[in-house]
């Protein structure tokens, strides 16, 4: 697929880039998009209701803000990774149902 991304991940890498990245930015980005999508699939995502949780979409929100801070600091201010946070919570918010489902699934419940 475009940037040797999965559909999910391309998703992300999708919502956190920026114009005129260089090359090295835009592996950086990748890997970050890369490595939020799996923490939050291996962890918080695999709970049920996990949107009906007000801790538990807390967490998700954190687990995606901490992810962020390792964007490139040249190009990402504060303010870019509280933005792409916000961006990319609603997107896993709208995306990932619980119980490890998404519409990324190829024969979903």
């Amino acid at each position: 697929m475009r940037e040797g991304l999965n559909e999910e991940t391309l998703a992300i890498f999708d919502l956190l880039k920026k114009e005129n990245m260089t090359d090295k930015e835009r592996e950086e980005v990748k890997k970050v998009a890369k490595e939020t999508l799996e923490k939050l699939k291996a962890e918080k995502l695999k709970a049920e209701r996990w949107r009906e949780s007000t801790q538990l979409r807390a967490q998700v929100k954190t687990t995606i803000y901490n992810a962020l801070l390792w964007l490139p600091q040249k190009r990402y201010s504060d303010k870019d990774v509280d933005n792409k946070t916000d961006v990319v919570y609603q997107h896993i918010f709208t995306n990932y149902y619980g119980g490890g489902r998404s519409i990324y699934d190829s024969n979903p419940a």
